[in-house]
């Protein structure tokens, strides 16, 4: 019997196995399919350094794993030899109008920003040539991305290198709870005893039953595609109000996205999206228009009722959560990991972890749809 069966095999899945096989825990991993291959993968990666005040538990998460970034990412490529290319060039919010530039002067007060934190005319011009004329200042914050197709394997090496058990295409059906604490947990004709279980299942993990509470994620539609840039060098990250983003990556691809679509479980492309996205880059950077269109995806965002990742203890003694991260995608992993890690182990939280707790939700019937 494993000391903790892990639900989902993305990168909060992955990491989280990895850490706890490394304290000496068994752990055994159940994906419904391939590691690392839906919203992780689907992901842009951008890591930033977040805005905003400690009293919004985002803004403290982020923060929290903005600083734990570097030694994670190196560590995790000495451990696997793989780079995740994880690099912070910088990241820049445009503004075209007079609105967004009352919206970045108002960024800079509040964050207590230099006077050359935003970016004009000519040194706006040398700072990032391939911005357009109607991208009239820039605010620059430090950020950067990591390349969250080669973190999701780097993380699998790592994970199996350590001893981490997979049940690849192995759907859940169910916890079960015996006593008000974990006793297994049912896949498709298996049952697998277990006294810790961690849900970390995305955007389905609204749809296993046994969960307590039943936490009440949903997922969100993002399309998002890839060009090859050509001849375009982006040198920063730029994250445009309302979207889109632009993350250019060390193979000279530049990603664009993404929609934010309540469209259930639908993982079509649609015209319009795909256009929204175009026509909003074209805006930002005129010389993407001879860029060729390498890839096309989509991808489920894990959304919680409040925005607030879920992240702890569940209600059943053994059972934990983290998952309801929503669009902050890839960045907060480090220190939901070590939120995590705090809450199975008793160990002092690195942060204020009640607002991420399973428990301000009510407890219910979840739906019973396989995982």
């Amino acid at each position: 019997m494993p000391d903790v069966v892990v639900i989902g095999g993305g990168a909060v899945g992955l990491a989280a196995a990895r850490e706890l096989r490394g304290r000496g825990l068994t752990v055994t991993l159940v994906e419904r399919g391939q590691p690392g291959r839906a919203a992780s993968w689907a992901s842009a990666g951008i890591i930033s350094e977040p805005m905003g005040s400690d009293d919004d538990p985002n803004h403290r998460l982020m923060a929290l794993s903005y600083r734990l970034w570097p030694a994670f990412a190196a560590a995790l490529q000495a451990e696997t030899g793989l780079d995740p290319e994880f690099r912070l060039p910088g990241c820049l919010i445009p503004a075209s109008d007079d609105r967004e530039m009352q919206r970045l002067r108002r960024l800079q007060e509040q964050n207590a920003l230099g006077a050359d934190a935003v970016l004009e005319g000519e040194a706006l011009r040398a700072a990032e040539p391939a911005l357009g004329p109607v991208v009239r200042a820039a605010l620059r914050r430090p950020g950067g991305n990591v390349e969250n197709r080669r973190l999701c394997q780097a993380l699998e090496l790592a994970a199996r290198g350590r001893g981490v058990e997979f049940r690849c295409g192995s759907e859940v059906r169910a916890i079960r709870i015996e006593n008000e604490r974990v006793a297994s947990v049912e896949l498709a004709g298996e049952v697998i005893a277990a006294d810790r279980v961690l849900v970390a299942a995305g955007a389905w993990s609204g749809m296993l039953a046994g969960c307590r509470p039943a936490v009440p994620v949903r997922p969100q539609r993002g399309q998002i595609l890839a060009l090859d840039s050509g001849d375009v060098r982006l040198r920063h990250v730029i994250l445009a109000p309302g979207d889109p983003y632009l993350v250019p990556r060390v193979d000279g691809r530049i990603v664009v996205g993404a929609t934010r679509e309540e469209a259930g479980w639908d993982a079509s492309l649609t015209a319009g999206g795909v256009a929204r996205l175009l026509t909003a880059a074209l805006r930002i950077a005129p010389s993407l228009a001879g860029c060729t269109i390498r890839e096309l995806w989509t991808g489920f965002r894990p959304l919680s009722p409040d925005g607030v990742p879920i992240i702890g203890a569940g209600a059943a003694q053994g059972l934990y959560f983290a998952t309801g991260h929503g669009p902050s995608g890839i960045g907060p992993l480090p220190g939901t990991v070590a939120l995590l890690l705090a809450s199975i182990t008793g160990e002092t939280p690195p942060i204020p972890a009640g607002s991420y707790s399973p428990a301000r939700f009510d407890a219910g019937t979840a739906a019973t749809a396989p995982i």
